[in-house]
């Protein structure tokens, strides 16, 4: 059994089991925050979604340690030492031009990204760049929808 962590506001919870439920079995992900972060720091993750600021670093690092990937967004003011020497796959995301998946297109429904290179997903299938357009939900935060759509991507085993 595989877990998937995932670091974000409370209030996006519901969003991302709802759009993850075909893909993934409910109990692999785990909500993360400053509150249980102590309590995480012995469970395997196979993904770390840091879609929020921690405060414990010390505990951040001991959760990210042994994962294979960490999706990372790109425009949250972080301490980059926290990640220095781990050995995953780094994917980020943002509205920043150099992260691997960055915003190409807002609109008012509708928000585009662009994979900017190349990246394999958890069944070794390589996914090439492209662009993905997804529906805005207003009540959720843009880089939510952004991080849910790229777990997406990484778990599908047909896209």
């Amino acid at each position: 059994m595989f877990f998937i962590g995932i670091i974000t506001n409370q209030k996006n919870e519901l969003y991302i089991r709802e759009k993850l439920s075909h893909l993934l079995p409910e109990e692999n992900i785990l909500f993360i925050y400053d509150r249980n972060i102590a309590n995480m720091k012995n469970i395997q993750f196979e993904t770390i979604v840091l879609d929020a600021k921690v405060n414990n670093k010390v505990e951040l690092r001991k959760i990210i340690a042994n994962s294979k990937y960490l999706l990372l967004n790109a425009d949250i003011a972080m301490d980059m030492e926290v990640f220095n020497n781990l050995n995953l796959t780094v994917i980020t995301y943002g509205f920043n031009n150099k992260a691997t998946f960055t915003v190409s297109s807002l609109e008012e429904k509708t928000i585009i990204i662009c994979l900017q290179r190349i990246i394999f997903n958890r069944f070794g299938r390589k996914i090439e760049p492209q662009e993905y357009e997804i529906e805005i939900d207003e009540n959720i935060e843009k880089y939510t929808i952004i991080a849910t759509k790229i777990l997406r991507i990484l778990y599908a085993k047909k896209e």
